[in-house]
């Protein structure tokens, strides 16, 4: 190694940071070309032992020609490690903390010139919170009153109805039809359109098109061609009018209430109302929660890294595909697109308040106690129908420790502003 070699060693490392724009800090990292030669050398000679070249024993060729052979295999290896090792060091020494791993975006590896590495890091965005304190928030309370209690009782009665055989000849708009049918195209059956005793409510829409308007009159007995619209093409269903139904409503009495499981109809009213009440208080504490929250977004307009942001849509969209298709149903085509976009608001304001609520809490001092995580964990338990299931919470409270504190902080966190908000009371 010669003497400006020697010197060139002596160097050190160079960070910088370029650019920080939000939750996105470019960073350059310049590693000396001794630096690269010298860990270049470490792979030649890492490789020299397991290296398999014609005419010489596994380990023992000689290493000039180990070099002709596989210089750009060390020099890739070298560039992995001096990334791996010099990239976080830059980003301690920078302070700057990475909620994903960095990206290295650009490399300028030449021979005998140093290596220069340009970085990407996505950061927590720095969350100073304000106006969190006396949040003007409208509380509408939704009493059980009898109005209410009357539509819940309709609500039973409807769940509860019954279908008999109608007095009338002919079908009407009120009425329920029961009807066997074929669908046929050109004059032909077509295959899978046929059903028998198919209970049609006339005064509700219908998946095929025209079929309530087509079977108004007919009677019991009777055969009528009727054209529907199915998947948009014109189709003619045949349709026979087997019977002819209305819905019954039980009576609102003491035997209704007995079938439902109380003792009196004064008592199932009395449970109605409790129940009542129970969600008028939910629904009220639901839009306060969500009258802060719009005001905490508001006033604390904070960037988001990319990535999360992007991980936390994916997890809406997720949440959203199990719920309406199950485990396996997937969107269909066209669909995916539109749905991100009218998801990624919620998902980016949910993240934000994931920074938004800790920081809240830092600055007022509220924290998390072990009594607090232990009630929630007998909470938990109490609830919970079997011993495995006993067994999962104990497992999910030990092992993900931090991300309960996190939610009971969230809770905590909300409760403190909703206590210094400022009430105006509504009637509902």
């Amino acid at each position: 190694m010669g003497l400006f070699s020697v010197l060139d060693t002596a160097k050190k490392v160079k960070f910088k940071k370029l650019k920080e724009d939000g939750c996105l800090v470019s960073i350059s990292v310049e590693i000396p070309a001794a630096h690269v030669e010298d860990e270049t050398q470490n792979f030649l000679v890492r490789i020299q032992q397991r290296a398999r070249v014609p005419g010489f024993r596994p380990g023992k060729a000689p290493l000039d020609l180990v070099k002709k052979q596989f210089i750009g295999h060390a020099r890739e290896e070298a560039l992995d490690h001096l990334i791996r090792k010099h990239v976080p060091e830059a980003l301690r020494e920078l302070r700057i903390r990475p909620v994903v791993a960095p990206a290295v975006e650009d490399v300028s590896f030449e021979e005998g010139k140093p290596l220069r590495l340009q970085v990407r890091a996505e950061t927590a965005p720095a969350v100073s919170p304000k106006d969190y304190l006396k949040i003007k928030v409208q509380r509408k309370a939704y009493p059980a009153t009898e109005e209410a209690l009357q539509a819940r009782l309709e609500e039973l009665r409807e769940a509860n109805a019954r279908l008999e055989r109608a007095e009338e000849e002919a079908v009407a708009v009120q009425h329920y039809a029961v009807i066997d049918y074929e669908g046929l195209q050109d004059g032909k059956p077509m295959a899978n359109v046929k059903g028998r005793s198919e209970l049609v409510d006339l005064s509700s829409d219908q998946i095929l098109e025209g079929l309530a308007a087509g079977l108004l009159g007919l009677k019991r007995g009777q055969t009528k061609q009727i054209p529907v619209k199915l998947g948009g093409k014109d189709v003619t269903l045949s349709a026979t009018l087997r019977e002819i139904k209305r819905k019954v409503l039980p009576a609102l009495d003491a035997e209704f209430a007995k079938d439902l499981g109380f003792g009196a109809l004064d008592e199932l009213k009395a449970k109605l109302k409790e129940v009542i009440e129970s969600e008028g208080r939910g629904k009220t504490e639901k839009e306060v929660s969500q009258q802060i929250e719009e005001a905490l977004l508001k006033s604390n307009q904070i960037p988001l890294p990319p990535s999360l942001a992007e991980a936390q849509l994916e997890h809406r969209m997720e949440q959203l595909r199990r719920q309406l298709m199950g485990p396996k149903g997937q969107w269909p085509a066209g669909q995916l697109e539109d749905l991100k976009a009218k998801l990624r608001p919620q998902a980016e304001n949910e993240l934000r308040l994931s920074y938004i609520l800790p920081a809240i809490a830092e600055k007022e001092k509220l924290q998390v106690l072990d009594d607090e995580v232990q009630a929630e964990l007998d909470k938990n338990l109490a609830a919970a129908e079997s011993e495995e299931k006993k067994a999962d919470i104990r497992k999910f409270f030990s092992d993900r420790k931090e991300a309960v504190v996190g939610m009971i902080s969230e809770r905590k966190t909300l409760a403190f502003i909703k206590e210094k908000a400022v009430y105006t009371e509504v009637k509902a």
